[in-house]
């Protein structure tokens, strides 16, 4: 080889590392670029001959290595409408112009990486190039897609409304509704789009485990034929009603209750100590009352006591529920402050402690002599200190006059009482109490007084005659009983907690019928009380040493009125003494028990009777057919004989039913406030609260009393309806599970269009057909409630309230457009704001026999070669096709770490070849020079 010969080899590497570091430095550009794919460098070399003797070189060229079928990195994106293909293929492109102000796309063809689509101003999708994402468009008249590929363009804003055509509900019917069951509101689409209500109304129907569905919508036109039921059917269900007493009322009562203290002391001892603590304990609360010498002076007996007890009870603190008296026997009497409360009641006595005493033996002190002229003098002690109520102390004393004739014996005593004790003080006191008695004593002649002088010193009692001759003393001392005082309880009155009047009334009838009409006349009873007279045997009433009779005379005097006289439903007999009232009300329920007045009047004596722990008793002996007579328990009693009769004004209450009540609850709660709004006008004492189809009357207060009669229900007409029955035989003979829908049928319709399905046998489809017209036409719908026999749709379980799991319907008002959605599968769909969605393309993947043959064009872009093979269009994961990723993008398929090593290895190469040319240039001038 020459030297011309290498340096014209040097030269091919310097231009093949050209365009290797050309290829590099595109690719490092668009490494950021999407879809790029990067050219690698390829090297070739030249040989201009060989033989095994000789080799001319003819240096290197290089080509470009494409490497469109290695993809890139796959990264999400904000932009719902860019593309990537994981796998395979490319996306066809077509490259937009303008003719005559329109957009349009060119014949050719183009494929591309770069899924950067948005829609551009003409709502077409276009990528960051500018090129149009081709598909398949769809034919919403034929449903199929085009066969050849054109620019994925939306081209109608508008969503045309869809009438609603199918009804689809799934809910549970209660078998123990609570209430009214709520309609089910489906909402459908006219021809125009408008939105109108279906409403589905449900209510039991006359045996268990059917319905009644009710069908209408809001809006509907036209005639009867033109709605799905309408009309009234011939005959309602039957409806009545029945009234029933649960309890009379009874009037509060307050009780009494006697607190007795007592002493087996007889007069004229008192019976009560210093020391003694008398106590009556009311509802937790202590009153104590303690015998003491400074207030002993108080009290004269047990009354006294209890007085005392009384006047604490009745201070300012009321707190203890009770009052207090002292009843005529002495005894405390408490009173309960509010009637029908109880209260409690304990009474104890603490007994002070019994003094002892003894006395002793005289002593002579001087012995006296009248013959001697000498003077007596004699003393004795009483020992012990105390003193208490009923002790006694006497002292019998003799001696002489001055005449010396004998004086005595006198006694002189000292009984110590609640009225002294204070000032005697102890027994110091009484021994000079005894020398004062002594002292001034007239009641003999001669008499001790001026005789004898008596003078005490503590216990001890001295008596010095003030004349010659001898003088006696003898003493004694007897303690106060020694008696266990008690506390005795006991009911004098009893306590009665008021009741107030309750009565039930019950109504039947089908919820939902027209005109049904209940009727209710809530009245006061009439009071059928007595002529009242108060007497006592003696004639003077009150007699303290006599119980008072009180009688009551039902026939009032009237010569026409006998024990036989009936009865009549409304009346109440009553009677009232004190605080106490017996009520007897005829009712219908038990007039046959008292026809007439002789029967009411014993009715009464039984509550009388019943009642033992009343302030009086029935004086059966003195009682008639028609007259009773009670007589006061305590002597001398008196007790108040104003009658108490029930206030009040009578009622009527009508209800005529409008077909909007679900329930019999709902009829009796309407009922109920009906009864609650004129009872209140009226001044009528009385309640209702509803339950069911049961209507609990109540007094407000426990005086209140009332009675009802009840006028016939009048029936009314049935709307018509469908059908429905759950848990019953299937056509087929077989017997549905229970809870399962059995059997429809549209019998009841009325003028109405409804149709139910034929085949009502098990797993076939339950449904019913009707028709409304919204002003365009009758609109044909069918309801879907599941299969018969099966749980899938409508079904009957346990529960109160109905409970709606799921209503679709398949219509749409009209929709504007609101965005592009791109699926995996290549579908392009238009979304609406009516919730629609419409398909516009289905996007296809273009696969090549040789993808690295395509010709690149700007805007990295590919174009289809003899050398590539014809493009194929295959849907997404077809014959090796990727799939479509949407909401996504690929990056390019460049390794900067990798292109950095080519560059260097290029650089290198390119140093090496730039060499070889001056080391050959070199040589070149040595030849030259071989003539010089």
């Amino acid at each position: 080889m020459s030297i011309f010969g290498s340096m014209s080899v040097g030269i091919s590497g310097l231009q093949a590392q050209s365009t290797a570091l050309s290829n590099i430095s595109d690719n490092i550009a668009n490494a950021q670029t999407t879809g790029f794919k990067r050219i690698d460098t390829s090297f070739e070399s030249l040989v201009i001959s060989a033989s095994s003797t000789q080799y001319q070189a003819g240096g290197v060229q290089a080509r470009p290595d494409y490497v469109n079928n290695v993809s890139g990195t796959v990264s999400s994106s904000d932009t719902p409408t860019n593309l990537a293909i994981r796998g395979n293929g490319f996306f066809s492109v077509s490259k937009l112009t303008t003719v005559n102000g329109q957009t349009v796309a060119s014949g050719e063809r183009y494929y591309t990486r770069d899924g950067s689509f948005a829609l551009d101003k003409t709502r077409t999708l276009v990528n960051n190039s500018g090129y149009a994402l081709n598909g398949f468009a769809y034919d919403s008249a034929t449903g199929l897609f085009a066969t050849s590929a054109s620019p994925v363009q939306v081209t109608s804003d508008i969503d045309s409304p869809v009438p609603t055509k199918e009804i689809d509900v799934k809910a549970n019917l209660p078998t123990n509704p609570s209430g009214s069951i709520t309609p089910t509101q489906v909402q459908v689409y006219d021809s125009a789009g408008t939105a109108h209500n279906v409403n589905l109304t449900w209510r039991q129907g006359a045996t268990a485990g059917t319905w009644q569905l009710g069908v209408t919508a809001d809006g509907a036109q036209g005639t009867a034929s033109s709605l799905p039921v309408q009309g009234l059917l011939s005959t309602g269900f039957p409806a009545a009603s029945s009234e029933s007493s649960l309890t009379p009322n009874t009037l509060d009562r307050a009780g009494v209750k006697d607190v007795t203290f007592s002493t087996a002391a007889t007069s004229p001892a008192f019976g009560f100590n210093i020391g003694d603590v008398y106590s009556v304990v009311i509802n937790g609360k202590t009153y104590n009352q303690t015998i003491t010498k400074t207030n002993a002076a108080q009290f004269n007996s047990m009354k006294d006591i209890a007085q005392a007890l009384a006047d604490q009870i009745n201070g300012s603190d009321t707190s203890s529920g009770a009052t207090a008296s002292v009843s005529s026997t002495g005894a405390l009497r408490l009173t309960a402050r509010t009637p029908g409360t109880d209260f409690t009641a304990v009474g104890t006595v603490s007994n002070g402690a019994i003094t002892s005493h003894t006395v002793g033996t005289a002593t002579t002190i001087v012995a006296g002599n009248v013959s001697t002229g000498v003077k007596g003098s004699v003393s004795q002690t009483v020992v012990g200190d105390s003193i208490n109520i009923d002790d006694k102390y006497t002292a019998t004393v003799s001696g002489t006059d001055n005449a010396g004739n004998p004086i005595g014996p006198v006694t002189v005593s000292v009984t110590v009482t609640p009225q002294n004790i204070n000032s005697l003080v102890n027994l110091s006191g009484v021994m000079s109490k005894l020398a004062s008695l002594v002292n001034t004593d007239t009641s003999t002649t001669p008499s001790l007084k001026g005789n004898i002088s008596a003078s005490a010193t503590n216990g001890t009692l001295t008596l010095a005659s003030t004349n010659p001759g001898p003088v006696s003393l003898s003493m004694t001392a007897t303690d106060s009983p020694d008696l266990l005082n008690t506390a005795n309880t006991s009911i004098y009155t009893g306590n009665v907690t008021g009741k107030k009047e309750t009565e039930k009334l019950t109504i039947t009838g089908q919820p939902g019928d027209i005109g049904t009409k209940y009727s209710f006349d809530i009245s006061p009873p009439l009071a059928q009380t007595a002529t009242v007279t108060a007497s006592t045997t003696s004639g003077t009433v009150p007699d303290p040493t006599l119980p008072t009779d009180y009688t009551f005379d039902f026939t009032n005097g009237n010569s026409s009125v006998t024990a036989t006289t009936a009865t009549s439903v409304g009346q109440v007999y009553t009677l009232t003494l004190g605080a106490t009232t017996y009520n007897l009300q005829i009712k219908a329920d038990n007039i046959a028990q008292y026809p007439d007045l002789q029967s009411a009047v014993a009715g009464l004596a039984s509550q009388v009777n019943n009642d033992t722990s009343s302030p009086f008793v029935l004086n059966t002996g003195a009682s008639t057919a028609t007259s009773l007579v009670l007589s006061t328990r305590d002597l001398g009693a008196t007790l108040a004989t104003k009658q108490v009769t029930p206030p009040g004004k009578a009622i009527h209450v009508s209800y005529t039913t409008d077909g909007t009540e679900a329930s019999l609850s709902d009829i009796s709660g309407k009922i109920a406030a009906l009864i609650n709004t004129q009872a209140s006008q009226q001044g009528l004492g009385v309640q209702a609260l509803s339950s069911g189809g049961t209507i609990t009357l109540t007094g407000n207060t426990n005086s209140d009393s009332f009675f009802t009669t009840l006028p016939p229900v009048i029936a009314g007409q049935t709307p018509g309806h469908i059908n429905l029955t759950f848990g019953g035989v299937l056509s087929d003979g077989t017997t549905a599970a229970a809870g399962t829908l059995s059997h429809m049928d549209s019998t009841s319709v009325g003028t109405g269009n409804a149709t139910v399905t034929a085949d009502q046998s098990n797993g076939a489809a339950a449904t019913v057909g009707f028709g409304i017209d919204f002003g365009f036409g009758l609109q044909h719908f069918t309801l879907n409630l599941g299969n018969f026999g099966q749980p899938s749709g409508l079904t009957q379980f346990d529960g109160t309230s109905i409970n709606v799991t799921s209503k679709v319907q398949d219509g749409s008002p009209a929709g504007t457009f609101k965005d592009v959605q791109i699926n995996a599968d290549g579908t392009v769909l238009a979304n609406y704001d009516n919730g629609r969605q419409r398909t516009i393309a289905k996007v296809p993947i273009v696969l090549f026999n040789n993808p690295d043959a395509l010709s690149r064009s700007t805007g990295n872009v590919f174009t289809e070669t003899v050398d590539s093979g014809k493009a194929r269009f295959n849907d997404t994961g077809i014959n090796g096709a990727g799939d479509i990723a949407s909401s996504s993008l690929e990056g390019s398929n460049v390794d900067i770490a990798s292109e950095f090593t080519q560059l260097i290895v290029a650089q290198r190469s390119y140093t090496a070849n730039t060499k070889v040319i001056t080391t050959a240039d070199d040589l070149l001038q040595d030849t030259i020079n071989l003539k010089r």
